[in-house]
């Protein structure tokens, strides 16, 4: 038996007074004897209030989609989630088909070009020498003009998947990087998402991942549907361990059936140094005009819940209505700010209430 409990069985045994089932008749040197600590309510603060996970995101207003200019699948990414990026960086390497039938057609444009080029010369050389009529020189150029339009043409179509002239020239003496072209970035940013993985297929103009493009980053978390009537855009939200709130901008008002949860997304209200996928703790305050009951203040029994309040003789077992608060509790007008309420030693005094102790 540790020291609390024999000073509860020695305080059963030797006190005579008799006790209320909500009132214990305890004097000072009794309540520190059995090492029971008081604590005053106060009001809720911003660290006060149920938890929810929430993801840091890059700002909606400030993400740029990165498109697929081909359809194709995914061979190998080059940068990761969150990591920094310069415009025009390569991102991802993908494998079309499209892509390599549009190079198979610019290298025999290209071809076109360099015969067309070389017949153009020899016939001015003809044509210099009296050889050749002019019309044959006319027609040597036209046909000239018209390759290099058709190459121009294919040229512009892949300079979208990121090749150049040279580039495209290399493909001469590198076949084997027929059909692979590189996703750039399309300006600077952080990389937030990446919306497919390698061997995914994807079709022209989806969207493979996101840029965000700066300015302040923005919440985004699934909260439990029942908590959705004190959410609405507007509503500040606190960060556990952080002097940083958020505004709701944004509620889903469609419920995910299988979490029964909905998404909001909320703005920072001031400069932070969170960055896009950190984990954070959001926190979904409460009225200020309640009070706040630490947890360790709260005793159950059955479905009640009880709080121990210090009096001038004692100590007063108060049945009360409580509403979950993350570890801790909020009352309403059953309590008041300045009572003191026992944090530490209500197992004993429910003891003292069930009689235990009294037979030993």
């Amino acid at each position: 038996m540790n020291t609390n409990s024999l000073a509860l069985a020695a305080l059963l045994l030797l006190s005579p007074i008799s006790f209320s089932q909500d009132f214990i008749p305890l004097a000072e040197v009794d309540m520190a004897r059995l090492g029971i600590v008081f604590a005053p309510l106060s009001s809720p603060d911003r660290q006060s209030g149920n938890r929810f996970p929430a993801t840091v995101v890059s700002s909606p207003e400030q993400v740029a989609d990165i498109v697929v200019p081909f359809r194709g699948a995914i061979v190998r990414w080059h940068v990761a989630p969150g990591a920094n990026v310069g415009s025009d960086q390569v991102l991802a390497d993908i494998h079309s088909q499209e892509v390599h039938q549009l190079q198979k057609n610019w290298l025999t444009a290209w071809s076109a070009v360099s015969q067309a080029e070389h017949e153009a010369e020899r016939d001015q050389l003809l044509f210099d020498k009296g050889i050749i009529a002019q019309r044959r020189l006319a027609e040597s150029e036209h046909i000239l003009q018209q390759a290099r339009f058709e190459l121009n043409g294919f040229t512009g179509i892949l300079a979208q998947a990121g090749f150049d002239r040279q580039s495209l020239e290399e493909l001469v003496d590198r076949p084997e990087r027929m059909g692979i072209y590189a996703l750039r970035s399309p300006g600077h940013g952080v990389l937030t998402a990446r919306h497919y993985s390698v061997g995914q297929h994807m079709e022209k103009y989806q969207v493979a991942g996101s840029l965000g493009r700066g300015g302040q980053p923005w919440l985004q978390a699934n909260i439990p549907v029942r908590y959705a009537g004190s959410i609405d855009p507007g509503r500040s939200l606190g960060i556990d361990g952080s002097p940083a709130s958020a505004i709701v901008k944004y509620r889903e008002l469609i419920v995910n059936e299988a979490s029964q949860t909905i998404t909001l997304l909320a703005e920072f209200n001031s400069p932070v140094d969170f960055i896009p996928g950190m984990i954070l703790n959001l926190v979904l305050p409460v009225d200020e005009n309640k009070i706040l009951v630490p947890g360790d203040a709260v005793v159950h029994n059955g479905d009640n819940t009880v709080v121990y309040l210090r009096t001038a003789d004692g100590v007063e077992a108060r049945t009360v209505r409580l509403e979950p608060a993350g570890s801790n509790y909020i009352a309403g007008e059953e309590l008041r700010v300045g009572d003191q309420v026992v944090i530490q030693g209500a197992a004993i005094l429910k003891g003292i209430q069930l009689g235990l102790g009294q037979d030993e």
